[in-house]
């Protein structure tokens, strides 16, 4: 059976107790940012080339951006970070499945076995694929990551970012390399709430 979600909305509202594999902790504040996708079609990444999104796609539009953090016990003064939510409706989440990229089949996983996509650095970002395409086609697409990289190599760890012709990203910073999956969030009536980046730090699945 494939990597099942937990129940994100409980397990991330602010204040909640969690238990990491490091330790114990306490779910704080999450960081906020906003992330404009124009076509719809999300790109979760390491940095990567590909300009290929989620074959579930979101309403064009500006999207709440949540870094959710948990403050451990016995490091107070360094909050780790937990998943990096985009908010498509403010609406809880009722059910989960992984995000998948187009040929991707989730039936032909092995047991804990999940899609997602590679880190090497640390760092994650969201950036609508179609920014992707024209940056890619105007071989600026090195300039606009090394641009965007900035506030995160400086410490920030959430960090919008836009160039001259309007094209948005948003960095994370993760904390450890790796490959990350992305769940997608529902509604009660099945409308899609929200996608989320998991970050594979809790130490039990409920």
């Amino acid at each position: 059976m494939p990597l099942t979600p937990v129940d994100f909305d409980r397990r991330l509202v602010p204040g909640a107790r969690a238990g990491l594999m490091s330790g114990p902790g306490t779910v704080s504040e999450p960081l906020r940012a906003e992330l404009h996708l124009p076509s719809g079609e999300l790109v979760a990444s390491g940095w990567r080339w590909e300009a290929i999104g989620f074959t579930e796609t979101a309403p064009p539009g500006h999207y709440p951006v949540l870094l959710h953090l948990l403050t451990p016990d016995e490091a107070p003064l360094m909050p780790v970070p937990l998943a990096v939510r985009l908010v498509i409706r403010d609406a809880p989440a009722v059910s989960w499945t992984m995000a998948l990229l187009p040929g991707q089949d989730p039936a032909e996983l092995s047991e804990d076995g999940f899609f997602g996509f590679p880190v090497d650095g640390g760092e994650g970002n969201l950036i609508d694929a179609r920014y992707l395409r024209e940056l890619h086609e105007t071989d600026t697409y090195l300039e606009f990551v090394d641009t965007a990289r900035i506030d995160l190599d400086f410490g920030d760890r959430l960090a919008p970012s836009e160039d001259d012709q309007g094209r948005q990203t948003v960095g994370f910073t993760i904390g450890s390399d790796g490959v990350y999956p992305t769940w997608i969030g529902r509604t009660a009536d099945g409308e899609l709430a929200c996608y989320l980046v998991e970050l594979l730090l809790f130490d039990d699945r409920d």
